[in-house]
């Protein structure tokens, strides 16, 4: 059982800083022991071409989604909803059976799903090949899925309201000193992907830290600013 969590917890260990060839033996041998979160990652790698043996085989990938979601797994939900609507068919069926399933992982307690259905509505979604609304912006249920997200202990949910409360806008009251507790509360969950996920909430820390005498806690966070967004963040 020890050998099993350690490869259950090397293998997310890995897959989250997207170290693929390392993080697949541990995957598979977790997978092996029937851990479904493990095999919705491992789906996740093969529907993103990032194993080569299982290359474009994205109905091995979406076999395994549905073979996770059976044995019960919600992260297999958003993991299937993730990935059709970033890498899926450039259809409204299809972007739309994605936003169902990020619905329905929402609905059983997924913060990711929650934080992605706030972008997706957010920025809406369009047909890359003709520009087709598929999924139209909407601000009012983009905010609804953040605040869930927020609710739901999701690093996203945290510094975009933590932002939001920290300026007084988007509906929230201002309130520097929640807004920074909260910024700060998403940055201690994952400082990769506060910095990596959150360019806006972190910039907006930085700011506090350097505004108030705080410059040793804010050039931590600008270092990772500029080595994931150097186009962004100079």
């Amino acid at each position: 059982a020890a050998v099993a969590q350690d490869n259950i917890e090397l293998g997310k260990k890995y897959y989250d800083a997207e170290r693929y060839d390392q993080a697949l033996p541990y995957l598979q041998k977790a997978v092996a022991a029937g851990d479904a979160d493990s095999k919705a990652r491992l789906a996740t790698m093969i529907f993103g071409m990032q194993v080569p043996s299982y290359s474009m085989d994205r109905d091995k990938a979406l076999a395994m989604f549905d073979e996770a979601i059976e044995q019960g797994s919600v992260y297999a939900i958003e993991r299937k909803g993730f990935c059709t609507l970033l890498m899926g068919d450039d259809t409204k069926e299809a972007k739309m059976a994605g936003i169902e399933l990020l619905k329905e992982a929402s609905e059983k307690g997924s913060g990711d799903a929650s934080a992605e259905l706030y972008e997706f509505y957010r920025d809406g979604i369009q047909s890359f090949a003709s520009g087709e609304d598929y999924l139209p912006a909407n601000d009012s249920i983009a905010m609804a899925y953040l605040q869930k997200a927020c609710d739901q202990d999701n690093l996203t949910g945290k510094a975009y309201i933590g932002m939001y409360t920290y300026n007084g806008t988007n509906g929230y009251e201002k309130d520097e000193i929640f807004g920074v507790q909260m910024l700060e509360e998403a940055l201690a969950m994952s400082e990769r992907f506060f910095t990596t996920d959150c360019l806006e909430p972190a910039k907006c820390l930085c700011g506090y830290y350097r505004a108030n005498g705080m410059a040793d806690k804010a050039k931590p966070i600008e270092a990772l600013l500029k080595r994931y967004h150097p186009t962004e963040y100079k």
